[in-house]
């Protein structure tokens, strides 16, 4: 059934995936079980779902990121390893930051050179959360920093919640339409870091992507009219600018192919030392600068 809709080998693999999850086995462990007729019922209607490009994701409401198992639904997008790369980007580069952004050097007693420590404590904002992936996936690599998020679906945010307690995560949600935001919302503060993974696929791509991706995960987390595909970058900035600490950072996911435009509007908004970074396919995917 499944190699009808995809090649070998990602059959292959959905094949496996899809049995791990629903016996919760390791397919080694499964491979001679003797099916029972209404399993073999429930396993036929998932297999046909998944030959219809329905994802694997939502059949079973599980993602893998960044080493935490996250609730998805079709509420909210399935997280992606490119954004993985972004997150990894921003813990990293906060390792030795201190609370007004700046890089410092923290030299400790040779007594305690081999214990553990919490980095020092920073704030920052997700915009448009989803699943809440990025913020939780900080919040537990970095616990003392302050984290926050917003999204314009509130039907995303009771998501992100539920992710939230799974991982023991204290973020601050709350929704927010960041094209209409009121910069003096009282729910709002200023942050050491601002990132987003906004909508940024012009409608006319739709068909360099997936079905899977088209027909089933919201449109209003992926798209972006044709005629302002730098909409979400434009508002974002314009936001950062008025709610980032002084050398604050603003981190972005990019569409590859305007990767160069969304450096070129940033740079006219007099942010600095703008890098772009490339994922691991070699695609320009990931943006940093600083006010």
């Amino acid at each position: 059934m499944l190699a009808e809709s995809f090649d070998e080998r990602e059959a292959s693999n959905l094949f496996k995936y899809a049995l791990e999850d629903y016996y919760k086995k390791r397919f080694l462990d499964i491979k001679n079980y003797d099916i029972e007729d209404d399993e073999l019922e429930e396993l036929n209607y998932i297999f046909e779902e998944i030959s219809n490009h329905y994802p694997i994701q939502y059949i079973f409401n599980k993602a893998e990121f960044y080493g935490l198992e996250f609730y998805v639904d079709e509420q909210v997008l399935i997280p992606r390893p490119e954004t993985e790369e972004l997150v990894h980007w921003i813990i990293s580069e906060g390792e030795s930051e201190n609370e007004s952004g700046q890089t410092t050097k923290v030299v400790r007693p040779l007594s305690e050179q081999n214990t553990p420590s919490l980095s020092l404590s920073l704030s920052l904002l997700d915009i448009g959360t989803g699943s809440g992936c990025i913020p939780i996936a900080i919040k537990k690599n970095k616990p003392n920093w302050n984290v926050a998020a917003i999204d314009i679906s509130e039907n995303a945010l009771e998501v992100a919640r539920v992710n939230a307690l799974k991982h023991h995560t204290e973020i601050y949600f709350f929704q927010a339409d960041i094209l209409s935001v009121d910069s003096k919302d009282t729910r709002l503060t200023t942050y050491d870091i601002i990132v987003s993974n906004p909508p940024y696929i012009p409608r006319k791509e739709k068909e360099l992507m997936s079905t899977s991706t088209v027909h089933f995960e919201p449109h209003l987390a992926l798209f972006v009219e044709d005629e302002n595909p730098l909409l979400f970058y434009d508002k974002i900035a314009d936001f950062a600018k008025q709610h980032l600490t002084k050398n604050g950072k603003l981190y972005f996911e990019l569409n590859e192919f305007n990767a160069k435009d969304v450096k070129d509007l940033l740079h006219q908004k007099g942010f600095q030392n703008i890098e772009i970074k490339k994922d691991f396919a070699g695609k320009d995917r990931m943006l940093r600068c600083e006010l």
